[in-house]
């Protein structure tokens, strides 16, 4: 228990951490337009009423 990482120190690189977010929220995003323009087409062909 000697060599103890000090508590605060980030054991990330501030630099990876925001590529991942950026290619998560790309990918989200990207999911999300799909997923709305199929929805659209889905509510164009079925009638609920």
């Amino acid at each position: 228990m000697a060599d103890q990482k000090p508590l605060f120190k980030a054991p990330y690189d501030i630099k990876d951490v925001s590529a991942l977010f950026a290619i998560v929220a790309f990918v989200l995003i990207i999911a999300a337009i799909i997923g709305n323009n199929l929805f659209g087409i889905f509510q164009e062909n079925v009638r609920f009423s």
